[in-house]
């Protein structure tokens, strides 16, 4: 059992991370002033900003993913469902991920029928998506298709690159899940923190007997990595 003083250790970390989560949207959106700025003007550092904007994002991201764990592990995660257009998500994933990923020349994708409609947490599906596109920046060679579809009792969000895929420890295969006591590993250099998270939001979702979950493969219609989130 936590003594008390590890809870307030413990709940004085999370505020410090809330805080700093702040200040890097503020940096970002700074940042992004700034390129607009820039490619105005033309100026030759404008993928040295990209980069710096990517380092951002993906660091806020971690934040976000460590304070929804935080969270979960004091019950305190609260789930909004509500009935949403998936276009929507899919579309504001897209445009917040477009400048980076075109400033590499990447291609993106996007295929949803329009009248998809689905009950889910917006704000978390969202940021399973964002990390997700956010990762392709550093692991696709120059093209994204992300995409959504009714599968029987099931929504399915897909995103697919032509990298080189999955490694084989991050592949995910039918209805298992990461490990709730061993989630991430240091030895590798990837803590597999955002599957992790991806794993957390996909079991918050559960119909009747039907439960949330995603996989991890290689090959899809891009031959690089697919990720697939499924929603019952």
């Amino acid at each position: 059992m936590e003594s008390q003083d590890e809870l307030t250790f413990s709940d004085v970390l999370a505020s410090t991370m809330h805080d700093t989560k702040n200040s890097l949207g503020m940096l970002y959106n700074t940042l992004e002033e700034m390129i607009g700025r820039c490619q105005e003007k033309r100026c030759d550092v404008q993928h040295e900003f990209f980069l710096l904007q990517y380092e951002i994002k993906r660091l806020n991201n971690i934040l976000i993913r460590l304070l929804t764990l935080y969270k979960a592990k004091k019950n305190q995660l609260l789930i909004n469902l509500d009935l949403h257009r998936v276009g929507d998500c899919l579309e504001e994933s897209v445009v917040q991920n477009a400048p980076l990923l075109n400033s590499r020349g990447i291609e993106i994708d996007l295929d949803c029928p329009g009248d998809l409609f689905w009950v889910f947490d917006y704000s978390l599906v969202l940021g399973v998506i964002d990390n997700i596109m956010n990762n392709t920046y550093r692991y696709t060679r120059d093209k994204v298709r992300i995409s959504a579809v009714r599968e029987e009792a099931f929504l399915v969000i897909r995103i697919e690159d032509n990298g080189p895929g999955y490694p084989p420890q991050l592949l995910r295969q039918g209805n298992s899940t990461i490990h709730d006591g061993n989630p991430v590993s240091f030895d590798t250099g990837s803590t597999g923190l955002g599957l992790y998270f991806s794993c957390l939001v996909a079991k918050s979702h559960n119909n009747g007997e039907r439960k949330g979950y995603f996989l991890t493969e290689n090959g899809g219609s891009l031959g690089g990595g697919r990720f697939s989130l499924y929603i019952p």
